[in-house]
């Protein structure tokens, strides 16, 4: 089982790591497999959940968001 927060953790150093390089990401050529889009969904609405409990995201209408 992955431990998310460690994921969130290593992932934002990664990120930081590529944007000093001035690395950009190209589009994938191929389409997801179904338990990898599943997985992503799952770490999606994770992210959402907690921005919403610590304030960082803000539900303003119907279709409207404030992120902090």
């Amino acid at each position: 089982m992955i431990n998310y927060d460690e994921h969130v953790k290593r992932r934002s150093e990664f990120t930081l790591k590529r944007l000093r390089a001035g690395w950009r990401r190209l589009p994938r050529r191929r389409p997801r497999d179904p338990e990898e889009e599943q997985v992503l969904l799952k770490m999606a609405l994770e992210r959402k959940r907690r921005w919403l409990e610590t304030g960082k995201l803000e539900i303003l209408g119907p279709r409207e968001y404030r992120l902090r």
